[in-house]
């Protein structure tokens, strides 16, 4: 009876389970049934948005090189010339390529892909024979394609093909903007990157050139067309004939958009002479937009601190600046970083009182991501950072504008290859001087050779330090560096790597770093001696450097190495600037006497005697009392010295 009881109850169990698990389940369907779905609305994406996401999630690996060069460290360029060489190398690899495709266009006609992808195929070339419109016109224009579009224009004038006024206003505008030049190709991106972003100041406008043939051909001149023409000459500093216009838009009423102000407030100051006179003309065009009811913006706001900083040594360019800036915020107008570095441009001078209003921007923008809003906005970092070492000296205010750099995507607003180099070697070398040798060295290691290849002059700076600081064992590194970069035909650094050499002090601790600082010397006077003859800019031995390589080769123990040195010295004084120091002489004449090397002793007292030191007496009244000269050394140094000296040592 127990035995059925117990065999019942688990399945009464089972069923209420399964009983009360079913109505849930239908309750909890039908609840679910009853609610409305909501679909979120789609979230436009540009088509690599994926791999940016994934992107943002990998900093840049400081220890490989960049993605462009070989990952194998004995093809990796190493020095600023053969990064630029290997960068622009395989552009033009790549540009020849384009150039065989272009004019071999009959074999290139297969087109398998769908849709048509343009890119990968010839340009189309435009000729008497070829069928043209506007509409093809048209096209060109919306591609920047300047030189195609100007022989489409000159072709369909040719034909009698009419072209609407629009279409005359599209080219107009086109051909203002580039002067009648083709930009460069957006492909070429190494090109643009080892472009230097600061141009001269002169004008570069095509005078009577297609811009204002278009304009004159317009049936009605309105100011659309007016405004092309003032902004390119503007742009290309044509400044008086976009003067010109401008008053003759005034003088017919023809309003101007704010782009236009914005052009002749950029220049401004090449219309006027003196300070007051260029600020007043900007205050005229200022208040005329006012007048015309043209809202300003930000290029409005940049374009006045930027006729500000053309007259940044003017007393009252500071106030008026910050003036400038507090109106146009009461408008609305946010600055950007262009905004900012003509304020630094301002405010912070060589020669003017210090200025900490980079700090101030700094505690206002740090930790913000920047897109580019204007041109200038690449010159912000570099800038800062000059500031910092140059202006202000200080290292945390530079690691501020470093840490600002590198958030988010703000390194794309570094500029160029020579605006990342400057902004690299101001920070190196206020770290140099205000860091120990050993958080130095770490800024170092993360940078080089991978981000930033120091200059010669940055590399000077850094073997100060380590003479400053004794920090010898960064020697090998710092000299393998320097062989990777290029820089062992400058005499200026190899006369400082042997300076500082000489300070160091062999023990019994570092044997194996007095054989590595050994082999630098050596390495030295290797390069030196097998440089090519012809070379431009061979490197010439001096006393200086000679006698602090003969002291290195001694104290390191390569006594035998500075025998060929003080050979080499002797037999072709002629070709060594100067005569070597005397106190290498006396290390070497000391050394020479513990090895009692006689020969060795007497040479270098008739060196010193030609060179004309006054302690080569006593060196030889020592080498008299300490060895045992042979008659032929003796009448050497008698007839050199006299037989007094050699008689009073004796």
């Amino acid at each position: 009876m127990a035995g059925t009881l117990l065999g019942r109850k688990p399945v009464k169990l089972l069923q209420r389970f399964l009983k009360s698990t079913f109505c849930h389940d239908v309750a909890s369907s039908s609840q679910l049934s009853s609610e409305k779905i909501v679909i979120p609305n789609r979230i436009p994406r540009s088509p690599t948005a994926i791999l940016e996401a994934l992107a943002s999630t990998v900093s840049r690996d400081s220890s490989g090189p960049h993605y462009k060069y070989h990952d194998d460290p004995y093809l990796t360029p190493g020095s600023n010339l053969s990064k630029r060489v290997f960068s622009l190398s395989k552009e033009a690899g790549r540009k020849a390529a384009r150039w065989i495709r272009d004019e071999n266009a009959a074999f290139f006609t297969h087109r398998p892909d769908d849709p048509f992808i343009e890119a990968f195929f010839p340009k189309m070339t435009y000729n008497e024979e070829s069928n043209l419109s506007e509409e093809t016109l048209r096209e060109l224009i919306q591609k920047c394609s300047v030189s195609d579009a100007i022989t489409v224009y000159q072709l369909s004038q040719s034909k009698g093909i009419e072209l609407s006024d629009n279409v005359y206003q599209e080219l107009l505008e086109l051909v203002a903007y580039y002067n009648c030049e083709d930009p460069l190709d957006e492909d070429w991106v190494e090109e643009r990157w080892y472009r230097q972003g600061v141009t001269a100041v002169r004008n570069t406008w095509k005078d009577n050139g297609l811009a204002e043939e278009l304009f004159k051909s317009l049936s009605t001149k309105g100011s659309a067309a007016y405004g092309a023409l003032i902004r390119g000459m503007a742009q290309y500093y044509q400044v008086d004939r976009a003067w010109q216009l401008y008053q003759e838009c005034k003088e017919k009423n023809i309003p101007l958009d704010a782009g236009t102000y914005n052009s002749l407030i950029r220049v401004a100051s090449f219309l006027r002479d003196s300070f007051d006179l260029r600020w007043q003309l900007v205050k005229e065009l200022l208040t005329s937009m006012a007048e015309s009811g043209v809202s300003p913006n930000l290029g409005t706001l940049n374009c006045t601190l930027e006729a500000l900083s053309q007259v940044a040594t003017w007393r009252q360019a500071k106030q008026l600046s910050l003036q400038v800036i507090a109106e146009f915020k009461s408008l609305g107008i946010q600055p950007c970083l262009a905004t900012y570095y003509f304020l630094l441009t301002i405010h912070c001078r060589e020669r003017g009182p210090i200025s900490r209003i980079l700090i101030d921007i700094l505690d206002h923008i740090e930790g913000k991501q920047f897109e580019i809003e204007d041109p200038k906005d690449t010159f912000f970092f570099v800038t800062a950072m000059d500031v910092s070492r140059n202006h202000l000296q200080s290292l945390e205010v530079a690691q501020r504008v470093d840490k600002l750099l590198h958030t988010g995507n703000n390194y794309c607003l570094i500029g160029d290859s020579f605006k990342e180099s400057i902004y690299y070697r101001h920070y190196f070398a206020l770290a140099c001087s205000t860091l120990i040798i050993e958080d130095f060295m770490e800024i170092y290691n993360d940078l080089v050779p991978h981000i930033y290849t120091p200059e010669p002059g940055v590399m000077e700076e850094v073997m100060k330090a380590i003479s400053t600081h004794e920090a010898f064992e960064y020697l090998p590194q710092l000299w393998s560096d320097m062989i990777v970069f290029e820089h062992t035909s400058r005499d200026r650094l190899l006369s400082l790597v042997l300076s500082v050499l000489t300070k160091y002090q062999p023990s019994e601790e570092n044997k194996q770093l007095t054989k590595q600082l050994a082999t630098i010397a050596w390495d030295v006077w290797t390069r030196v001696q097998e440089q090519d003859e012809t070379r431009h800019n061979k490197v010439s031995w001096n006393g200086l450097m000679i006698g602090d390589l003969l002291t290195t080769l001694v104290q390191c123990g390569e006594y035998d190495k500075s025998l060929i040195v003080m050979k080499e010295a002797t037999t072709n004084a002629h070709k060594i600037l100067g005569y070597i120091p005397v106190n290498a002489l006396q290390i070497l004449n000391n050394a020479a006497i513990e090895k009692e090397d006689a020969e060795t002793c007497v040479s270098v007292a008739m060196y010193g005697l030609d060179a004309g030191h006054q302690e080569t007496g006593e060196m030889v009244k020592q080498l008299q009392s300490k060895l045992n000269l042979s008659l032929e050394h003796q009448a050497k140094l008698s007839s050199a010295f006299g037989t007094e000296l050699l008689n009073d040592s004796s």
